[in-house]
């Protein structure tokens, strides 16, 4: 055998041990993902900030729906969690980095009817304007600037293309039922 080549022996004794490390983590151990909540647990969660906000829970569990199908992980090109938070939304709400916290579902649930808060509050603001759910679905949705350049009228923009949307937008608060 020539001169520093490593016999089958060797090498397959070095892939068992790379087969071992990839498996078991290597020198730093790897905590398993916590299991996703159910949606038990997210209309629970849901309750208390919208009776600090006074909205609708039905509506913030509705969205969870249309936005994530109630997947923590979920990730539509910037817009992460359940509530499809972007970062600039993020950073209008919540002080801690987008980056981990946004994949924690009470920290996003949390941001999230904090953005829907500050949307109903800055649309209350507008003179002339009638605060309305649709119009604060389309806020959230679209941003706030975008709804603006519209005249804050619904009727301006697009509804997307979604069942769950559909009813919010049409004013149908309870398009799915919340758990109970």
């Amino acid at each position: 055998m020539p001169c520093g080549q490593p016999s089958v022996l060797q090498f397959f004794s070095l892939c068992a041990a790379a087969a071992w490390l990839f498996v078991f983590g290597g020198c730093k151990r790897h905590e398993m993902a916590p299991p996703p909540p159910t949606r038990a647990e997210i209309w629970a969660a849901i309750q208390p900030q919208a009776a600090r906000y006074r909205i609708d829970p039905a509506f913030i569990y509705a969205l969870i729906a249309a936005e994530s199908n109630f997947d923590p992980r979920a990730r539509n090109g910037k817009a992460c969690g359940l509530l499809q938070l972007k970062p600039s939304a993020w950073a209008d709400v919540s002080g801690a980095p987008f980056e981990p916290a946004v994949w924690d579902w009470r920290a996003n649930l949390e941001a999230g009817i904090d953005y829907l808060a500050f949307c109903r509050s800055t649309l209350h603001r507008q003179p002339d304007v009638e605060f309305s759910y649709p119009l604060l679905l389309a806020a959230f949705h679209y941003g706030l600037d975008y709804v603006g350049e519209r005249r804050f009228d619904v009727g301006r923009l697009e509804c997307p293309d979604n069942a769950i949307y559909r009813e919010l937008w049409r004013g149908r608060l309870t398009p799915i039922a919340p758990p109970g």
